[in-house]
């Protein structure tokens, strides 16, 4: 899609670059590092209280208590 933007010179400084090395065009650096930021702050979002990281759910595994005593008295 085209489109005209307004791109900080920092930001498309580093795309130029990133054309160059990866022979993309500026369009394709562009957007995976917009990608790029929107995936970190995804990540950041994954972060539960106190900045405790969280694993990504998986259908049908469930971790209890038992299992965390368990393993931690297999630790010690």
């Amino acid at each position: 899609m085209r489109t005209t933007v307004d791109i900080d010179d920092r930001v498309l400084a580093v795309a130029r670059s990133r054309a160059r090395t990866h022979r993309i065009t500026l369009g394709r650096a562009i957007s995976e590092l917009a990608l790029k930021g929107y995936e970190a702050q995804e990540a950041e979002v994954a972060l539960g209280g106190d900045d405790f990281p969280m694993l990504p759910e998986v259908d049908g595994h469930v971790i209890t208590d038992d299992m965390v005593e368990r393993a931690l008295a297999d630790d010690a």
